[in-house]
């Protein structure tokens, strides 16, 4: 006899009815475990973008760190260096000593800020009787980064010469969500600039930088203001 006397139902549809069915329990489970998966999908693709990041930081580190140690400083006879740690058998602190000049320190510095990313651990100066400075430095290694600023570990101030408005160029600006930087250019050298940063070679330090223009403040805490010239402007 038909479970159903009343309502003749055939087995195609009641399979249909079940395939609906299990469809419709499907979807449901998919709606409640829908931000679970998502949440823990974008979880995983944060931590993949993480890895990636440190795994290019080591890298460049590692890069750095063979370079440091066969390193010829050939402009400069008067500093020596050497590797005076490791970790995971590669340089992680370096150190520069030597007596010269602050003019002859304040290039050698720059050239190796220029060539290198290193942190400032320690530092002891101490002046000879002939004007010289003697000078010990160790520094760690860190990973190279675009747009890093330059920095004043000489000991004192060198004089400089007046400011002259026709040694200097603003070439462009670009800013990101945390701040503002500068392409300067000053004697046919290139240096990005951000507000705080110090030129060694003018003896400037930047006060601000904004999109179309950047702010010098000298020694006597004189300002100076550099501006982007117009195509075809010419020099006052």
């Amino acid at each position: 006899m038909s479970l159903f006397p009343f309502f003749p139902v055939s087995k195609g549809s009641l399979l249909r009815v079940n395939l609906l069915f299990v469809l419709l329990l499907v979807m449901l489970q998919l709606a409640v475990w829908y931000p679970f998966l998502s949440a823990a999908q974008n979880n995983a693709d944060q931590q993949f973008k993480l890895k990636q990041g440190a795994q290019r930081s080591w890298s460049a580190i590692q890069r750095q760190s063979r370079a440091l140690a066969r390193v010829q400083l050939t402009d400069h006879p008067w500093l020596q260096h050497q590797i005076i740690d490791t970790a995971q058998n590669m340089a992680s602190a370096w150190e520069v000593k030597g007596t010269a000049s602050l003019p002859q320190w304040q290039a050698a510095l720059e050239q190796i800020e220029e060539r290198f990313a290193l942190t400032l651990l320690s530092v002891s100066w101490q002046k000879e009787n002939n004007g010289q400075w003697q000078g010990k430095m160790h520094f760690s290694i860190q990973a190279p980064k675009m747009n890093r600023e330059y920095h004043n570990w000489l000991p004192a101030r060198i004089l400089i010469e007046r400011f002259n408005q026709r040694d200097w160029q603003l070439l462009s600006t670009m800013r990101t969500s945390e701040n503002t930087s500068a392409l300067v250019q000053y004697k046919n050298h290139r240096y990005w600039v951000q507000e705080g940063s110090w030129l060694p070679s003018a003896g400037l330090s930047v006060g601000a930088v904004s999109l179309d223009q950047v702010t010098l403040i000298a020694n006597d805490s004189s300002l100076q203001t550099l501006v982007i010239r117009q195509k075809g402007e010419a020099d006052d």
